[in-house]
């Protein structure tokens, strides 16, 4: 007798990696869009201090990874079907940084205390969706759906920040410049900042500014670049007794500089209009088989 079931086995669990790397492939995008409103507020004549500085000084460094985490997954996640804490205690642990649920509640309530998320019980799971950015309690809309929302423009996290495991390897200090470069990196490749304007510009302070770009410097995308790539000029400078000043220019390498978050940008635009249109073409093409169906049904009717 055969047996039905041959073939049939049992798989091996995914780590808390393979799940996240599962939610992110299903997301279908490539990169989280965050409104710059997080990092910097928008209006220069006023404070420029916004969330992110916020989380830094109160050390919100869990907070901070489940809020980018969310964003990121956001296209993939039910809400009839939110994820249990321990799911995402999974996701968001890794080897020398464990999670636990409590974790992960501590950090969505502190989240919600910021305006950042709504939090609400549903079956098992805890249904988390986000607010807007800049911690106001607005309804959140997906960055670049609505021009007029507060903190126009916003930066791209590409998927790699995970998949690679960078996210592991910063501490807040990293993670803090790491998200100022990619928004002051925007639209220009490189950026350029004096550590004592780290405070006046973003609310932090030159020590946090100065670990950070440490950090980065000390990552290695592969072997000899590391994540920072810096470039010192030297400005003519009346006020100098030198007469000139030394200006550093820094930039993000692959795959986080601006041209590869820009040609990211570009292929998931174009494959969402590829999307688009097939899904627009599919009514057409319904009417265009009913109507050739019903012609060979004419046809077949006359010839008996």
């Amino acid at each position: 007798m055969s047996d039905p079931f041959e073939g049939i086995q049992d798989e091996d669990p995914l780590s808390g990696d393979g799940m996240r790397a599962r939610f992110l492939a299903s997301a279908k995008r490539g990169y989280a869009p965050l409104r710059k409103a997080f990092v910097q507020k928008p209006d220069p004549k006023k404070a420029r201090a916004s969330v992110l500085a916020a989380m830094v000084t109160a050390r919100q460094e869990r907070a901070l990874d489940a809020f980018l985490l969310l964003h990121a997954l956001e296209p993939a996640l039910d809400k009839d079907k939110p994820l249990p804490l321990a799911t995402w205690a999974k996701m968001l642990s890794s080897k020398n940084n464990r999670w636990s649920a409590q974790n992960v509640g501590r950090a969505f309530e502190a989240l919600e205390t910021r305006h950042l998320v709504i939090r609400q019980p549903k079956g098992r799971g805890l249904l988390v969706q986000p607010q807007m950015e800049d911690g106001t309690g607005k309804a959140w809309t997906r960055p670049g759906s609505d021009a007029t929302t507060v903190g126009k423009g916003y930066l791209v996290i590409p998927y790699d920040y995970w998949t690679s495991g960078l996210v592991d390897q910063l501490s807040m200090p990293g993670k803090a410049m790491f998200l100022i470069m990619l928004s002051e990196t925007t639209l220009n490749p490189t950026f350029s900042m004096a550590i004592e304007r780290a405070q006046s510009w973003y609310g932090i302070s030159e020590r946090t500014a100065e670990r950070g770009y440490g950090e980065l410097r000390k990552y290695e995308i592969a072997e000899g670049q590391t994540l920072l790539m810096e470039r010192r000029q030297l400005v003519a400078d009346h006020r100098s007794p030198t007469g000139n000043r030394a200006v550093w220019h820094r930039a993000l390498a692959e795959p986080y500089s601006q041209a590869a978050r820009a040609e990211l940008q570009r292929l998931t635009r174009a494959a969402a209009r590829r999307k688009a249109k097939t899904e627009a073409a599919k009514p057409r093409l319904k009417r265009l088989k009913k109507r050739t169906s019903n012609k060979a049904g004419a046809v077949e009717s006359a010839s008996t």
